[in-house]
């Protein structure tokens, strides 16, 4: 997910000191940077559990299928809805649940219910806090279908939830789930971990095309309006559930998969003042799904489809399962949003296929898709494009944990969450870190993972122990580093012996541990550079040389979330 508010870009000055103190500036093209709040995981962690509740019956229970149809009355703002959810007893769930329990489910008590059945069988239910409560003996004992009937307008909210809107005079149906809104259009466990597959019928007026996840199975003529159904193939999470239906325009490509045995459609959705621009804009594709499929693994959803659809959320994108929404500001003619199209579709690797086990791993999304903007940057233009990919994303204003953030989507989740992985890489070295993402990737595909289980993996793959490195970062840490350096120097008779001094003074974590590469600059103008580890707060470190030394600069390659201020 991108989102940008008011203005499209703030331009943010990163001043940093050179060693012979002289300044030099980068200015940054940087999206919409939201607050967060300097708490420690624990507390974030209980805030957001509540938040974002996952009842014990609902544990309990794991919904293997959705079977949606939708009709909707554009005039009205009506969504008519049946929602068929096949379940089954969750293994792993609480075993005092009896059959005697009532079921919950995620829904928005605006909406209006005609009835609920389980099994073809009428069923009592109430219904309190956006929560339904089904009772059913059947519920907790076999597999169980329930079938709830409903209408009404859906309650916007979050960044907007269910959506009848216009523009230019064309109406237009979308939507936005992220993190628990699905639940404002149909009745669903609302959790991401909980993954099933899916029908979806989306009826409308006829001149409406409507689109959603997965594989177009049928359009059906019915006078004057016309039902889409879409099937999906693997398994999804209701927040990246899709609801399109404009009068769009359609062009397409067609994907080769990397071992040239399977085609696959990518499609464009757009209105139709800017089919044209759209043409030029979605143009590189092709080239982002092979790119990513290189660096990662084939596209996840290779059976299926990778579709883009404009929408209307201002200066938003919403990496939708096999179909993205992209605002109708990003849609230009000039290819300006480049990052943002890599960004989404790199989502379906990390977010959709590798989905969070709860929204306090959200930095396994966001993190992971913002640094994929700067392996795609290198793939094609090398490790410079990487260097000015990482800076663009540097801040000395990260603030909170990654784990467990009080924002889910603020500056620190993203960027920061990016500069993690750049950092690990770093730590580990980049065969390691790929084989990492492989690992990762193949091992947790169509289902879910933590950020402790990505942990498991990066120490299995490495063989270090990168406890600390988590804690620092992820956990614990919710500041860069920040330290203070000067060197003294004393000749000997046939050598200088050099004193590098580093003192740690990071306010809320005073004692990171660290790989610090520095550059030694010496008075004949040559270089060179050494490595040091940093693991306490006040570090010395002692070398010598033949040559005299002008200047020492930390971190040359801007390597690390780190300020070294020279107290010469």
């Amino acid at each position: 997910m991108v989102k940008l508010t008011e203005i499209i870009y703030n331009y943010k000055i990163n001043f940093k000191m050179t060693a012979f103190g002289k300044f030099y500036f980068i200015l940054i093209l940087t999206l919409f940077t939201a607050t967060v709040f300097p708490q420690v995981y624990q507390k974030n962690k209980e805030f957001n559990d509540q938040k974002y509740f996952v009842s014990e019956t609902q544990k309990a229970t794991d919904i293997l299928h959705y079977d949606l149809s939708f009709d909707l009355d554009i005039k009205n703002k009506i969504l008519n809805g049946i929602a068929i959810l096949t379940a089954v007893k969750n293994q792993s769930g609480n075993p005092e649940l009896t059959s005697g329990s009532e079921y919950e489910l995620n829904f928005y008590d605006n909406m209006k219910i005609n009835s609920v059945k389980i099994n073809n069988q009428p069923a009592e239910y109430h219904r309190k806090k956006n929560r339904i409560f089904i009772k059913g003996t059947e519920i907790f004992s076999d597999t169980t279908t329930i079938e709830i009937e409903y209408y009404g307008t859906p309650q916007r909210g979050g960044f907007d939830g269910f959506v009848f809107g216009t523009v230019n005079g064309n109406s237009l149906v979308y939507n936005i789930s992220e993190p628990n809104l699905a639940s404002t259009f149909f009745p669903c466990d609302d959790d991401p971990a909980d993954k099933a597959l899916l029908d979806i019928k989306i009826t409308n007026d006829s001149q409406f095309v409507s689109v959603s996840n997965g594989n177009l199975i049928e359009v059906k003529n019915n006078g004057e309006k016309k039902t889409y159904h879409y099937k999906t193939v693997y398994p999804i999470s209701t927040y990246l559930i899709a609801v399109y239906s404009a009068p769009y325009k359609t062009f397409s490509d067609i994907y080769i998969s990397l071992n040239e045995q399977d085609t696959m459609q990518i499609y464009y959705y757009v209105l139709s003042e800017h089919l044209d621009k759209g043409r030029i804009d979605f143009a590189g594709h092709l080239d982002y799904m092979k790119t990513l499929s290189k660096l990662f693994g084939e596209y996840p959803f290779i059976k299926e489809k990778y579709g883009v659809a404009e929408f209307l959320w201002n200066y938003g994108a919403m990496e939708n399962q096999t179909i993205t929404g992209f605002a109708y500001n990003f849609i230009n003619g000039n290819n300006f949003f480049e990052d943002i199209y890599v960004h989404e579709l790199s989502h379906h690797w990390w977010g959709n296929s590798v989905g969070p086990k709860s929204w306090n791993d959200i930095w396994l999304n966001e993190g992971f898709a913002s640094y994929s903007e700067a392996l795609y940057a290198e793939a094609k233009n090398g490790k410079d494009a990487l260097k000015s990919k990482m800076l663009a994303k540097y801040s000395n204003y990260f603030r909170g944990t990654l784990y467990a953030p009080r924002d889910l989507f603020g500056e620190t989740v993203y960027d920061k969450g990016a500069w993690v992985l750049h950092m690990l890489r770093n730590e580990i070295g980049d065969s390691d870190f790929f084989n990492v993402l492989n690992t990762y990737y193949n091992t947790y595909k169509y289902s879910n993972a933590s950020t402790e289980d990505f942990k498991q993996v990066c120490e299995t793959v490495s063989g270090k122990n990168l406890t600390k490195f988590f804690d620092q970062w992820v956990y614990n840490g919710t500041e860069n580093i920040y330290c203070t350096y000067y060197f003294e120097t004393e000749r000997n008779s046939d050598s200088n012996a050099v004193t590098l001094y580093i003192e740690q003074k990071t306010k809320n974590y005073p004692e990171f541990h660290f790989n610090l590469e520095v550059e030694i600059f010496y008075k004949d103008s040559t270089s060179e550079k050494k490595d040091f580890l940093i693991n306490k707060v006040n570090n010395k470190f002692n070398f010598t040389t033949d040559r005299k030394v002008e200047a020492i600069l930390p971190d040359p390659e801007s390597k690390l979330l780190a300020e070294f201020e020279n107290e010469y």
